[in-house]
């Protein structure tokens, strides 16, 4: 769908759409500063005024630690009437914490000389993973309609010079390769600054080369989404969630020509730590930009069936958490593997069953397999009726990185994230020169008749929920890799040159 169709699909009725501007001018919202997109509406207002509209008190939250304030509130209130109608409101009870968080790296670690000589068995670079997937040489030329897109959040700047060092020793047949960096919502391209950029680095470094001539762009986003206090952050006003609600309302607002083919995200964190009103909305744009052709990647989690596995509702229940956005069913969650032979379930995969979204169709019939070998186990830890996640998997671990002039090793599904994107980006490729539209929206193809494109993986499994002092023991929770699907790689990890064949021959994609 084009950009003009998604919007006219979602608008809402003239009806509804001209009872809340109708409010606004009753609140003295100046017409000038009334902007309606679809299904969102925008205005700016003084925080005085604001306060008067929403029946609340702004304060000034200062972090500790930090040289920084945010303006917020606790909560709001708008008319009765206007309640099924507003999902939610942004920003008030939005905090954010500007210090530099982790996404999914796992263990960052510099790396020896030996290491860096060893083999795909010890070590991970680019042509480790062409070997193990099978990833050909293509001829294949920049195409706007196949632009890579990475994004990049919570202050992590893709450095340049770190990734023309790293193409010159692992990708030398790709160093003409670059990337541009566009800001959104204030996000800023630190080519010096003092704080690591593994995340963005890694992302940069391993999905440009695999995708091969591409287009790519790295999205800086600044800001943090909203934050639910939960056992691992308790504190309310401190966020270290992606902001992912301006960088879709930016996407989205792109013309056709400038979105993405591919966008890979190495970032999320516990779906409890976000209100029901944010995911629900953030689910419903991601949904949006598939429907424009745009697939999006995000890793699974590095915590297995969870990390501290303790509700944030006041109850206290042990529970399995699962990740947002991988929970969400319009997103392609990418697990984790090691090895090479044979290849392997890594311990951290994140994996689970979403408590918000419920189990799409198109994965129905393989994930009510895996529950049918499960049984009993796990029993009241976990919604067998959700959206189940990863959708497929790659190498997770021991990768080489260039970052601030140093080589390290990282681990993580934000590894195995934007190797993904790489090989997606070159199915598109294959697909354009078809005269075919590019792959978009992935998941109902990955479970039908992509799943042949995937090596099952069958050994390993994930473990979790004790990783920290409070957390919720749960005797030796985890999810197990079995044939078929699983929470854990699900079908398993691309077989390119099958998918290629796949995807080329197949044009209800």
């Amino acid at each position: 769908m084009e950009r003009d169709e998604v919007k006219q699909f979602l608008s809402p009725s003239p009806a509804i759409s001209d009872r809340i501007i109708a409010w606004l001018r009753s609140e003295n919202v100046p017409a000038s500063s009334i902007k309606l997109d679809s299904h969102w509406i925008s205005f700016t207002v003084p925080i005085s005024q604001a306060e008067q509209m929403l029946k609340t008190e702004f304060f000034n939250f200062h972090q500790q630690d930090q040289q920084s304030t945010a303006i917020r509130t606790l909560g709001y209130s708008v008319p009765r009437d206007l309640h099924p109608h507003i999902q939610l409101i942004q920003p008030t009870t939005q905090f954010g914490n500007l210090a530099p968080q982790r996404s999914f790296i796992f263990k960052p670690k510099t790396v020896t000389s030996e290491q860096l000589a060893a083999g795909c068995d010890v070590t991970i670079i680019p042509d480790c993973l062409r070997d193990l997937y099978g990833i050909d040489n293509t001829t294949t030329r920049p195409e706007w309609r196949n632009r890579l897109g990475i994004s990049g959040f919570l202050e992590q700047y893709a450095r340049h010079a770190d990734f023309d060092e790293f193409l010159r020793h692992y990708a030398q047949s790709h160093t003409d390769a670059n990337f541009s960096v566009v800001s959104i919502n204030g996000g800023q391209d630190d080519q010096h600054s003092m704080s690591d950029s593994v995340e963005a680095n890694l992302d940069v470094q391993y999905s440009i080369p695999l995708a091969d001539e591409v287009l790519a762009t790295f999205y800086s986003t600044g800001g943090r989404g909203p934050v639910v206090p939960e056992i691992t952050h308790p504190d309310p006003t401190e966020s270290s969630n992606e902001p992912y609600l301006e960088q879709l309302h930016y996407l989205l607002s792109l013309p056709d020509e400038d979105l993405p083919a591919v966008l890979s995200n190495s970032y999320g964190e516990n779906e409890q730590s976000l209100p029901p009103s944010y995911l629900n909305a953030t689910c419903s744009l991601f949904a949006q930009l598939g429907a424009r052709g745009v697939s999006i990647l995000f890793g699974s989690g590095d915590s297995g069936p969870g990390s501290s596995c303790v509700r944030n509702d006041g109850t206290n229940q042990t529970r399995f958490l699962p990740g947002y956005p991988a929970s969400c069913p319009f997103v392609t969650a990418v697990g984790g593997t090691y090895g090479i032979n044979p290849e392997r379930a890594v311990s951290f995969s994140g994996g689970g069953f979403s408590e918000v979204f419920p189990r799409p169709q198109y994965q129905d019939q393989a994930v009510k397999g895996y529950l049918h070998h499960l049984g009993s186990r796990w029993d009241g830890l976990y919604n067998a009726i959700g959206r189940g996640y990863p959708d497929l998997s790659a190498q997770a671990a021991n990768f080489i990185v260039r970052d601030d002039g140093e080589w390290i090793s990282v681990g993580g599904t934000s590894a195995s994230t934007p190797v993904v994107a790489g090989i997606v980006s070159r199915i598109n490729s294959a697909r354009i020169a078809q005269g075919k539209p590019r792959m978009g929206f992935l998941n109902p193809w990955l479970y039908s008749q992509g799943q042949t494109g995937l090596t099952d993986i069958v050994l390993g499994s994930s473990t979790g929920c004790q990783q920290n002092p409070g957390d919720a023991q749960v005797r030796n929770a985890s999810w197990d890799a079995t044939e078929g699907w699983d929470p854990v790689t699900w079908l398993g990890t691309p077989l390119f040159r099958t998918l290629v064949k796949l995807a080329s021959s197949d044009d209800h994609v």
